[in-house]
């Protein structure tokens, strides 16, 4: 059976787990690059006592591969390459909540910024897939051009109180590093539990 790969050199495009090349609006799951005690796939979850918008959270449970997402863009490639800007968008079927799944990065209480979902916006609804090592990469809010240089950084986990983990950019948080899989089935039920207020 022929290789999807293409022949470029490694890392101009992202690939997934399987060393295959992430393709536009295909769906994936975004999972820990180290899987064990740090929690399972990229999911959704409520913030703050509200129901809409959800925001984008890790599932607590190692056995979980959360939500499958797809990526997109207006380039005609076939192929997502890194540091190229994008728009991540969560799959699924969710009744409890009719926006737009689209992510974005929003100014909560303090200086961080969490990952919410929404209608998307031309300044906090772009973001790039970086390389790290081998098939693992880093999530960054970065748009090009950027109206905000000092938002230009990698995306964590910030743990609430609650233990909920948001995808969220500030300057105490590391670079969270994250692989890609296939989805198998993403619109299947997804039910939500709730997110307690931090």
């Amino acid at each position: 059976m022929m290789s999807t790969k293409p022949s470029v050199v490694h890392g101009q495009v992202v690939l997934d787990a399987e060393g295959e090349p992430l393709e536009w609006d295909r769906d994936y799951h975004i999972l820990p690059a180290s899987w064990g005690i740090e929690g399972g796939g990229i999911s959704l979850g409520f913030y703050n006592n509200s129901r809409c918008p959800l925001y984008v959270v890790q599932d607590r449970s190692i056995l979980k591969d959360g939500m499958a997402a797809a990526f997109s863009s207006k380039t005609k490639d076939r192929f997502v390459r890194a540091s190229t800007d994008l728009s991540i968008t969560t799959r699924g079927s969710i009744a409890i909540c009719r926006d737009l799944l689209m992510w974005k990065l929003v100014h909560e209480t303090g200086r961080r910024w969490l990952v919410s979902t929404g209608t998307p916006e031309p300044v906090n609804s772009l973001f790039q897939i970086v390389p790290y090592k081998s098939n693992y990469y880093t999530i960054r809010f970065c748009p090009t051009p950027t109206d905000i240089p000092t938002l230009c950084k990698g995306l964590g986990l910030y743990v609430a109180e609650d233990k909920t983990r948001y995808l969220a950019l500030s300057d105490d948080l590391r670079p969270y590093l994250f692989k890609f899989r296939k989805a198998v089935d993403p619109y299947a039920a997804q039910p939500l539990k709730t997110v307690v207020s931090v």
